[in-house]
């Protein structure tokens, strides 16, 4: 697979390394993998690309905190209460992706009537037929430090339309920016998160995780590691429940 994170510089100042990219939102062929190398550079423009799927359920709202696991050391972002020893329910997804966004409450709501049985988390997955996937994840990881990815998520989600085609470096950052400001972000600290090269590091790691366990799509559904076949972006909220709890071996 082709990583969305080296096919181009991501955004000004940062040229992060390599985290593989699908071609659709929804399935792909098998690709190779590339190699992260994150390097950085004054000069550097862009974004990446990603592609839009028809698999997909909910996402995320409530509160999320980074949490860690075997593979190293991280698992993304808890929307619910950890549960220790308990199965969890992953949802992959990409900020581009229009049935990401469409999942995006039902996952919510699946992980607060899940609260207590299933660890529930959501992990990113910037694909190759988007371009500007890989900068929006930037800019969640970026209101993560200040604890609001949620809060971002939320906003990308909403306004898709409004950032998917930006090709200008600035005027990306801008905007993004301006969004960290409307959730109450110190936006100096956004900006210079947003800009940082470590600021991939979990990108890339869902990225390779993902693509270790076989996701071939956004959004993707994983349980204890495994895609869970069957549920997209419209499946019910109970749906999700009931198959989690299934594919968990939970009663």
């Amino acid at each position: 697979m082709t990583s969305p994170l080296n096919r181009r510089t991501l955004l000004l100042g940062v040229v992060p390394a390599a985290a593989l990219g699908l071609s659709a939102c929804g399935s792909s062929s098998s690709q190779s993998s590339s190699t992260a190398s994150a390097s950085a550079s004054a000069s550097a423009s862009g974004s990446a690309s990603a592609s839009a799927s028809a698999s997909a359920s909910a996402a995320p709202s409530g509160s999320a905190t980074a949490s860690a696991t075997a593979d190293d050391g991280y698992v993304g972002y808890r929307f619910n209460r950890e549960v220790p020893g308990a199965g969890t329910a992953t949802l992959y997804t990409d900020y581009q992706c229009p049935y990401c966004a469409k999942a995006e409450p039902k996952f919510e709501e699946a992980a607060k009537k899940l609260d207590g049985v299933l660890n529930v988390t959501v992990r990113h997955m910037p694909l190759n037929m988007h371009v500007n996937a890989v900068p929006a994840a930037l800019a969640v990881e970026a209101a993560e430090a200040q604890g609001k990815h949620l809060e971002m998520a939320n906003k990308l989600f909403a306004t898709q339309n409004d950032w998917k085609g930006i090709s200008e470096r600035d005027k990306l950052r801008t905007l993004f920016n301006d969004y960290a400001k409307e959730l109450g972000l110190n936006t100096e600290e956004f900006d210079k998160v947003l800009l940082a090269s470590d600021t991939v590091k979990p990108i890339q790691r869902d990225y390779d995780h993902a693509v270790k366990i076989g996701v071939k799509g956004t959004p993707t559904f994983v349980v204890n590691d495994k895609v869970v076949e069957g549920l997209d972006s419209s499946s019910s909220v109970d749906d999700l429940v009931s198959t989690f709890k299934r594919e968990a071996g939970v009663k």
